[in-house]
């Protein structure tokens, strides 16, 4: 996410980023303006932050300072974001995916794949948050001004359900329930082969793959003094044929790839999933843009294949239960169109 300097009014994503501000906190504390700034600006390479501050577009306290200069607690951090020309004006425009529900409180969308859900990294437009921006947002009349807030995220190539606030009161009361771990959610999953048994839930600790060369890879252990994360899944097989199985999942826990590093521990790993698969060398040529048409044939989808299907939770405002599904999409579905496959 990008970085909110405190008491600042929610950033405008309908429009360009232009500036960023940055309070300097403990984890910053002591680190060189550059590096402090490569730190918190992911996206940019160390090159591109060296360029910025030699070309006056940063500024630490009111004044320019060269890149070796320590930074401290407190201190105030100033980017001029540089307009980029091939950059869009609405960083929103074109983006679509389908309403589920609406009301005065919050919306409920259908996340399409490969949309990410929020700015970061190399996603500083057209995601998912640039156009509920674009939808919401009027900041020159504060009367009619919504500031839509994500209650949770699902990945970029997960498709499904994703639930925003459109009011502050109602945010903090939902993200509660996030937090207390009282919101039903379910997942469609297509993986490799059929879990056995059909039905079952896996309780295994994930910790990082120490035998892989992709550094964020996780795993799982089964050994009781294993230094990760508890991790619990159910899941229960709706539908096979002799290739693939159409399972629906429901984490008990939130730890980051859950889904898909427990589908794999069973020998069961998501249909296009580069990480967890056969062959995480996949992982690593996506990253580089250079995946050919014989990895495509291998992963069968694009994307892996998980789809965020229903949110239940209690509606504070409504004073009920409400639950919300998003249908399994096309593509997923189509691994089942013909049982022969």
């Amino acid at each position: 996410m990008l970085p909110k300097f405190p008491g600042d009014k929610p950033r405008d994503l309908s429009k360009p980023l232009e500036q960023i501000r940055i309070l300097v906190d403990g984890r910053l504390d002591g680190q060189r303006l550059d590096l402090a700034l490569t730190t918190v600006l992911t996206w940019r390479s160390r090159a591109s932050i060296h360029r910025l501050i030699d070309g006056g577009l940063v500024q630490l306290n009111g004044r320019q300072s060269p890149a070796s200069r320590r930074v401290r607690i407190g201190d105030t951090i100033v980017v001029d974001v540089p307009p980029n020309p091939r950059a869009t004006p609405d960083p929103g425009a074109g983006v679509e995916f389908p309403v589920l529900y609406e009301d005065q409180w919050m919306v409920v969308v259908d996340k399409p794949p490969g949309m990410a859900v929020h700015p970061s990294g190399r996603h500083l437009s057209g995601t998912l948050l640039h156009a509920l921006h674009r939808r919401y947002r009027n900041p020159d009349d504060p009367s009619r001004d919504v500031v839509p807030r994500l209650l949770h995220r699902i990945d970029m190539e997960t498709s499904g359900v994703v639930a925003i606030g459109l009011d502050e009161q109602f945010h903090q009361l939902v993200s509660r329930q996030f937090e207390d771990r009282l919101v039903g959610k379910s997942y469609l999953a297509v993986v490799h082969g059929r879990p056995t048994p059909d039905e079952g839930t896996i309780d295994r600790t994930i910790v990082p793959d120490k035998r892989s060369t992709v550094r964020l890879k996780l795993t799982t252990t089964d050994a009781p003094d294993a230094d990760g994360l508890s991790a619990v899944t159910s899941y229960r097989v709706l539908r096979s044929n002799a290739r693939y199985s159409l399972v629906e999942l429901h984490p008990k826990t939130g730890r980051t790839h859950q889904i898909r590093v427990h589908m794999a521990s069973l020998g069961c790993p998501l249909v296009g999933d580069k990480l967890y698969g056969a062959d995480e060398t996949l992982f690593l040529r996506q990253i580089d843009g250079t995946l050919g048409d014989e990895d495509r044939r291998q992963l069968v989808l694009d994307r892996h294949a998980l789809h965020s299907h229903s949110l239940r939770f209690h509606h504070p405002m409504l004073d009920r239960e409400m639950t919300v599904v998003a249908p399994l999409p096309r593509d997923m579905a189509a691994l089942f169109c013909d049982d022969r496959a």
